[in-house]
C-alpha cells in the first residue's frame, strides 16, 4: 500500500512539474510575455502595454483604426501597428511602427481603457474616429 501510495505522489509531481514547464513555453509562443516582445517594445511602459494589449485583442484591434498615416504602409488598423502576422501556430510577427508612434499606441490603450470600462467594440471605434479623426485620415478599418 505504501508503494501504491508513493507511485501516486510521484505521478502528481511529475504531471505538476510538466505543467510548470508548459506554461512558459506557451506564453513565449503567444507573445505577450516579456521575454517574447521584441526589445523596441520594451522601450516604455505605455509601449510594452500597447504591445501586450494588441497581441490579446485582435478581435478588436482590427475594427480600430490608426489616425497616424500608416495606411499608406497598408495597415488596415490599430492592430496592424504592433502586430505584423499572428501565425496558425500562435507564434507574433512583430511590427516596429507603432513602438515610436503616439498616435499608436495612444489609440491602443484608449481602447484598453474603454474595454475595461465595459464599453462595446462600436462605442469605443466611436470614441477613436471622434478624438482622433483632427489628426489624419484613418485607416481603411472595417467597422465592427
Amino acid at each position: 500500500m505504501k508503494k501504491s501510495k508513493a507511485n501516486i505522489y510521484i505521478a502528481i509531481i511529475i504531471v505538476a512539474a510538466a505543467g510548470l514547464l508548459a506554461f512558459p513555453y506557451y506564453t513565449n509562443n503567444k507573445g505577450t510575455n516579456k521575454s517574447n516582445l521584441p526589445s523596441y517594445a520594451l522601450r516604455n511602459s505605455q509601449v510594452k502595454e500597447a504591445y501586450v494589449f494588441a497581441s490579446e485583442n485582435k478581435d478588436l484591434l482590427s475594427h480600430i483604426p490608426c489616425y497616424c498615416g500608416c495606411g499608406n504602409i497598408g495597415h488596415e488598423s490599430a492592430y496592424n501597428c504592433f502586430v505584423k502576422e499572428e501565425k496558425a501556430d500562435g507564434n507574433i510577427e512583430w511590427e516596429e511602427h507603432g513602438s515610436g508612434c503616439g498616435t499608436c499606441y495612444n489609440i491602443v490603450l484608449d481602447s484598453k481603457e474603454l474595454l475595461e470600462q465595459g464599453k462595446s467594440a462600436t462605442e469605443i471605434r466611436d470614441y477613436i474616429d471622434n478624438k482622433y479623426s483632427q489628426y489624419g485620415n484613418p485607416t481603411n478599418t472595417p467597422k465592427p
